[in-house]
């Protein structure tokens, strides 16, 4: 028998090294870690720092507890003031409405209106000496006084307030606009004699508005306080004859 063939081949032996070598060399290297000196050099820093910081806030603290009570003081007493501001504003408007409000509307009415168709053309002939126009409305007031609209012949309306003494002043005026015309019904002494008797006959009471208009079925328009102190509105023709009365209602 050949010894070359009947003897197997065989690798030879690899180390124990190499294989150790070959695991470590397969084994992913970690990285290296942060170089110790360097954090300990920031957390030196960042202790520094909050040192100083703490310091800082020691050192501060009483200027800024003072400085938020201030804060907070003058945040109240500016919060006070707009408070107080807006009650004022608040009771003045208040009595803005209440100085607004209708005289036909509650409260004390023993001096709203007046039953003399002489007191009302002096208070009428009061009011067109102070302004434009001739008078198609009287609204009488609480304080004994009233309000008279003059319209002039083009449309142009003028509002006179006329005290309780008789001394008359122009509120407001109203331009024309393009399709008015001059008033065909006016309040002269003549209708407001007529407009008193026949309203009255009607509800007894006390006169507190007349009001002319361009309605040919009822061209005067007149509201009486009643004793009962209901209002009643009127409605009279050109032949200050009633053509309809009832009581005032709220719409």
């Amino acid at each position: 028998m050949d010894d070359k063939n009947s003897t197997p081949e065989t690798s030879p032996a690899r180390p124990a090294d190499a294989e150790q070598t070959e695991v470590v060399a397969a084994t992913p290297t970690p990285a290296p870690a942060a170089p110790t000196p360097k954090r300990r050099r920031n957390r030196g820093l960042l202790i520094a720092g909050g040192a100083v910081l703490t310091a800082a806030v020691l050192a501060g603290g009483g200027v800024a507890v003072g400085a938020a009570i201030a804060d907070e003081v003058d945040d109240d007493d500016t919060t006070s003031s707009v408070s107080d501001d807006r009650d004022e504003d608040s009771r003045d408007d208040d009595s803005s409405d209440d100085s607004a409000v209708d005289d036909s509307a509650g409260g004390d009415l023993s001096d709203l209106g007046s039953a003399s168709a002489d007191d009302l053309v002096a208070m009428i002939d009061a009011a067109s000496a102070a302004g434009e126009g001739e008078p198609v409305s009287i609204d009488l007031k609480r304080d004994g006084g009233a309000e008279v609209t003059l319209e002039a012949e083009d449309g142009a309306e003028t509002e006179v307030r006329v005290d309780a003494s008789g001394e008359a002043s122009v509120t407001s005026t109203e331009s024309a606009e393009s399709d008015d015309t001059a008033p065909q019904n006016v309040l002269d002494a003549d209708a407001i004699a007529a407009i008193v008797d026949a309203a009255l006959a009607e509800a007894d009471g006390r006169i507190v508005e007349i009001e002319a208009d361009d309605d040919s079925t009822s061209p005067w328009d007149v509201t009486v306080l009643t004793e009962a102190g209901e209002f009643v509105e009127i409605d009279l023709d050109a032949e200050f004859t009633v053509v309809a009365a009832g009581a005032e209602s709220d719409d």
